[in-house]
């Protein structure tokens, strides 16, 4: 077994103990004190070291040092060191936990800017999951909360202790409880793949469906009860029925018979009937025909008339629009005649311009003194050549203006000649057909085209025809037809019983499908109660198999055990049993025990699991002074002992605590 002692612990400003080192004896250290004298706070100290938390697993407890005030004290290191002894080698643990201070730049004072935290293993530094990794090498954490803390075990819920009872007795296989019992080995062949607990559900959600399917069926099958009819003679109502239906299709013969005739007459009637309107639509093409006949000379000259005087209208626009160019035409003329006066003035101008030369155009620009006569000359004759060009130029521009002037002039009078000439075409031509008459005849009346549409042989022939299909259309409405109201009226009573003996029927019907459901449904309730006790059944084998194996653990378990016996299932009122995990000591349970036995019942459970584990650790024994014969333990104790001591005190060695 692997073994873990504490031979060392140092202690400097963590919670209350501002600096204390504690040396400890292999199998018993007691450390005594008043309370609130810091014997907790040693076990804190420890499982702080190893796991970063108190003895209560929390790691957000008040590690500081505080002042009177409660006030923690600031820029205060805070450290734990233990020295283990574990399997033969020396290991020392430590954990700081400091205060960081900055001074920032232009600040006279530092200022808090957080907490780190450093861990030492054998004083080598190591990051968080080294560390993690080193201690779990030593003990598990899991492990050590359940080894080193005689009440953590019993504190953990009932689920957690099973399974570490169960992971300490070791496996019982299924086949193990199965043999020599042919209901479990039933139980075991109908599992396929699924865990006993799978199957436990699914029987339990079979059964919660099925208990409300048979719940259901006789208020169904009270339901269809209720839906069903009294019965009645339907053999005479079947009769009564084919007898109605009989009668009702002769009556539906005849009224087909009358039917047909009136069909045919209708048909012959709707031929007279289209003769006539093709008759009238002949009377009215002919009756439109002597109407252009006898219209045709009034219209011809009523057209010509229109055609004149349109022309006329026509003329009179043209006329209109002539005049108006010739007036813009003759103002454009006179405007144009008084622009050639202008340019021959200007012409004139320009030809009386001559040149002159002033008295010092012939003088040196720089002295002043006259040129030289040849100078004088070439110079003269360049003067009288840029003259005799800028006014050739001049000239030539005013020609030219002149020139385009004239063809414009020109043309303006050719254009005005023309229009002129059709403007007096125009006007004479409206004068000759405003002279012109023409005659319009009278135009024929509507008296006069009756008379011709009454005397027209074609038009009397056709109405001739017409008048001898209407007395054929008369006569054929004057023939009788049969009466079928009365047939009616018979068919519509005979409708009306079918329906009523229908309905009777349709309860037969009803009365057949209800008690046809009503079978069903009680089949149903018979297989489905017959299914729930197979299931109640096989549940009841399920938990008889659970507690043949509970029991079989149980018997396993405790014989790991000194004095402690665990109950791991509990009878209810019903008569069933649930699953649970209670520790005893002489059939009182845990929580019924006083404090001494509860103290001696978790060291007896520790040394149990210890052994299962293969490794102790230190036990940290709270209130040890209450016991007075401590179970011995596997594991090294370190107990806390409530002493007169104002400070903390240390004894070593196993003697009786009552003698301290």
């Amino acid at each position: 077994m692997k073994t873990v002692i504490i031979k060392r612990m140092s202690f400097v400003n963590f919670k209350g103990l501002r600096e204390l080192t504690i040396e400890f004896n292999r199998e018993t250290t007691a450390i005594l004190g008043s309370n609130g004298s810091g014997k907790t706070t040693v076990f804190d100290g420890f499982t702080w070291v190893l796991f970063g938390k108190d003895s209560k697993d929390r790691k957000s407890f008040d590690i500081k040092t505080l002042d009177a005030s409660g006030a923690a004290i600031p820029k205060l290191p805070h450290e734990v060191s233990v020295i283990l002894e574990c399997g033969g080698e020396e290991i020392n643990l430590t954990r700081r936990y400091c205060e960081k201070w900055q001074k920032k730049r232009g600040e006279a004072e530092e200022t808090f800017t957080g907490h780190e935290e450093e861990r030492l293993y054998n004083n080598v530094p190591c990051s968080v999951k080294e560390w993690n990794e080193k201690i779990a090498s030593i003990c598990p954490e899991q492990v050590f909360k359940f080894i080193t803390n005689p009440s953590y075990f019993t504190s953990q819920k009932a689920d957690v202790q099973r399974a570490m009872l169960f992971d300490m007795a070791g496996n019982i296989s299924d086949a193990d409880i199965a043999a020599g019992n042919p209901d479990f080995a039933a139980l075991l062949a109908a599992l396929t793949g699924k865990t006993m607990e799978e199957y436990k559900r699914e029987i339990q959600a079979k059964k919660r469906r099925l208990k409300a399917e048979i719940e259901a069926i006789p208020e169904r099958i009270d339901e269809r009860k209720r839906d069903t009819p009294e019965s009645t003679d339907f053999a005479a109502v079947e009769k009564e029925l084919a007898e109605k239906k009989k009668a009702l299709a002769d009556i539906d013969t005849q009224l087909t018979d009358i039917s047909e005739a009136q069909k045919k007459i209708n048909e012959q009637k709707r031929a007279i009937d289209k003769k006539i309107g093709d008759l009238n639509m002949s009377l009215s093409s002919r009756q439109w025909k002597i109407k252009e006949e006898a219209t045709a000379e009034y219209r011809k000259a009523c057209a010509a008339r229109d055609e004149v005087k349109y022309r006329i209208d026509t003329l009179r626009r043209e006329i209109e629009t002539r005049t108006t160019y010739i007036s813009a035409a003759e103002k454009t003329l006179e405007i144009r005649a008084k622009e050639r006066e202008v340019l021959i003035a200007e012409w004139k101008s320009i030809q009386a311009e001559a040149l002159t030369f002033e008295a010092d155009a012939f003088n040196c620009p720089t002295c002043g003194q006259p040129l030289d006569v040849a100078d004088i000359e070439k110079k003269q004759t360049e003067m009288t050549e840029r003259f005799n060009a800028r006014k050739a130029e001049k000239l030539a521009a005013n020609v030219r203006k002149g020139k385009a002037l004239k063809a414009e002039v020109e043309k303006k009078k050719q254009d005005l000649s023309e229009e002129r000439e059709a403007l007096a075409k125009a006007e004479a031509e409206v004068e000759r057909l405003t002279a012109s008459t023409i005659t319009v005849p009278t135009p024929v009346s509507d008296e006069d085209l009756l008379v011709l549409y009454r005397d027209d042989k074609d038009c009397i022939a056709i109405r001739k025809q017409i008048q001898d299909l209407h007395k054929q259309l008369s006569d054929i409405e004057e023939t009788a037809t049969p009466d079928s109201s009365e047939l009616k009226e018979a068919k519509s009573i005979l409708q009306g019983s079918i329906e009523e003996l229908t309905k009777i029927l349709a309860q037969k019907v009803l009365i057949e499908r209800n008690s046809a459901r009503i079978s069903e449904l009680e089949t149903q309730l018979r297989n489905q109660s017959q299914e729930l006790a197979e299931l109640e059944k096989t549940e009841f084998t399920i938990a008889q198999f659970a507690k043949a194996k509970i029991e079989a653990v149980e018997q396993r378990i405790n014989s790991l055990f000194r004095i402690v016996r665990f109950k791991m299932f509990d009878q209810q009122i019903n008569g069933g049993e649930v699953e649970t995990c209670e520790a005893m000591v002489d059939g009182v349970p845990y929580s019924s025990l006083n404090n001494a036995m509860q103290i001696n019942a978790g060291l007896d459970i520790i040394n149990a699991i210890c052994s299962s584990k293969g490794i102790s650790v230190p036990v940290f024994i709270d209130n040890a002074e209450s016991v007075q014969e401590l179970e011995p333990t596997l594991s090294q104790q370190i107990r806390l002992v409530v002493s007169d001591e104002p400070t903390l005190t240390t004894s070593f060695g196993p003697k009786n605590l009552f003698s301290i």
